[in-house]
């Protein structure tokens, strides 16, 4: 593990750097989030079946699964900016694809393609990892999540106004000219990391070494409370909708206004919240904390029929998740060595993307089977007991790391 926690290269000489990445982030997860509301009509306007869509999300998920860990590595060896303007060049192409599909097996390619360059997140973290001391990276990879977070906010509406007014493609092309001017920006504003100057060399691109990174207990301790975290967050995610409309008869309008406030909620934890609360406590203890409140809402939501209460307990939700989600990655981040990070936490989003693969389907199966027994929040009690297997994981973490 890197013991280095004074980079005189970070914020200080990098702010113009950090905000164009901010900025990558969040156009890039803006183009994603647009083409979510209409996904499923698409599929249905080319003659595909609710089967069809759901082997297309997993195409997705599949393609993200396998290369994100791969690019996320090769920007360890080749340099953030170069990997970064790739993977947009490519996700352009793929969401223009994707828009002049008028054949389901084009729309394969586009979403397959689109799986491929996932890796952004994780390199803009790693990006942030190489440029910022220890003590600021839990402020800024914060930013950089409450960047994506507002993305996802803005991004459902904007996919799904322009495909009811328009056609599928329009936002589909949206989606690409975004990427495309993510890729001109990043080009000529985003310089590479100082530690990836022109003639360094910095490590041998090697998945024998990241092995030997990810074999290491802390690293391994954190990427289990990363899946089983992710694991938990899907199920709330899948079933959030189905559990509005049966207990309080909510519309997509009305279902899009409590999404609007959890990611308003989170994003406002990760950027203003949770830096003030880092100051006076350990990254580990505020993983536990954001454990306890996310499974303490969760629980919460089981039982809430009451409008009011329903948004109290979204916030609670939600700043749980901020927490959580920030916290975890920069604890990640920490316990990497600095050659490794891309691959790293490019392994973590891979067990996102895994959990987000298989979770769907058993969130279904467990909320079809609550209704069915008369307790429409089962799934989000189960949400909760998952979530609370990673507490005492993290409790092992915290002992591992003070010895």
């Amino acid at each position: 593990m890197s013991t280095d926690n004074s980079k005189t290269t970070g914020v200080s000489t990098s702010r113009s750097a950090l905000a164009v990445l901010f900025s990558v982030v969040f156009l890039d997860n803006l183009g994603f989030a647009i083409v979510v509301p209409y996904l499923y009509f698409y599929v249905n306007s080319l003659g595909g079946s609710a089967f069809v869509y759901g082997v297309l999300l997993a195409s997705y998920s599949l393609l993200s699964f396998i290369f994100t860990p791969i690019v996320a590595r090769l920007s360890d060896r080749y340099g953030r900016r170069r990997i970064l303007l790739v993977a947009l060049a490519v996700s352009s192409f793929s969401y223009f694809v994707f828009g002049t599909a008028n054949a389901l097996w084009i729309l394969f390619v586009g979403r397959m393609l689109a799986g491929t360059t996932a890796a952004t997140v994780p390199v803009a973290q790693a990006y942030v990892a190489d440029v910022t001391s220890h003590k600021d990276r839990l402020r800024y990879l914060g930013l950089l999540g409450a960047a994506a977070g507002v993305a996802f906010i803005l991004g459902p509406a904007i996919g799904g106004t322009l495909s009811d007014l328009f056609s599928y493609a329009v936002p589909s092309f949206l989606a690409s000219a975004l990427a495309l001017t993510n890729l001109v920006s990043a080009y000529f504003r985003l310089p590479e990391p100082p530690r990836f100057g022109f003639d360094q060399k910095k490590t041998a691109f090697t998945f024998e070494q990241l092995k030997e990174v990810l074999g290491k207990k802390q690293i391994l301790l954190l990427l289990t409370a990363y899946f089983l975290f992710f694991v938990a967050f899907v199920f709330l995610q899948a079933s959030l909708s189905p559990w509005l409309q049966e207990v309080f008869g909510f519309g997509s309008l009305q279902t899009g206004l409590v999404f609007f406030f959890v990611g308003g909620v989170s994003a406002l934890t990760q950027a203003i919240l949770l830096p003030r609360l880092s100051k006076n406590r350990s990254r580990s203890s505020l993983a536990l904390i954001g454990i306890v409140v996310l499974a303490a809402g969760l629980s919460g939501l089981a039982i809430v029929e009451n409008l009011v209460l329903l948004f109290i307990v979204a916030a609670v939700i939600s700043f749980g998740f901020g927490v959580q989600y920030v916290t975890l990655n920069t604890l990640i981040s920490l316990n990497a060595p600095d050659e490794a990070q891309g691959g790293t936490l490019g392994a973590a989003w891979a067990i996102a993307g895994l959990a987000q693969t298989i979770s769907p389907v058993l969130a279904a199966a467990t909320f079809a089977f609550g209704t069915s027994a008369g307790f429409n929040g089962l799934v989000f009690a189960v949400s909760a007991a998952i979530l609370a297997t990673t507490i005492p994981i993290l409790i092992v973490f915290r002992k591992l790391s003070e010895e």
